[in-house]
């Protein structure tokens, strides 16, 4: 093994002409490090526009879960306000023997 320039005929062969200076390496390494950096900052970029996209998803699938629960609930009170109308109209046969006509109830619920 050889240390240095090749004579042309290895893979690893360098041409004299391929060879750097100290402040030219020193100068490709920040051209390197320039290059990295916009790449992360493209890449974060990226990566915070398709994060967003799922957050934007969950987002409408919480909405859609609220508009169900709001219309459970409204369902639920109509259906309990029916029932207590009912009730009120069996109280009032069984203790006071009163009408079970809907005209004859007052309708309210408080």
């Amino acid at each position: 093994m050889t240390i240095g320039a090749t004579n042309g005929k290895e893979p690893d062969h360098i041409d004299d002409g391929d060879l750097k200076t100290l402040d030219e390496l020193r100068g490709a390494w920040k051209d390197m490090h320039k290059a990295k950096l916009s790449l992360n900052q493209a890449a974060t970029v990226e990566g915070v526009m398709t994060e967003l996209s799922v957050v934007r998803q969950q987002l409408e699938m919480t909405h859609e879960q609220l508009r169900r629960l709001i219309g459970m609930y409204q369902t639920l009170k109509v259906e309990f306000d029916q029932y207590r109308l009912q009730r009120i109209t069996d109280l009032n046969v069984r203790v006071n023997g009163g009408s079970t006509t809907p005209e004859d109830i007052d309708g309210d619920l408080g």
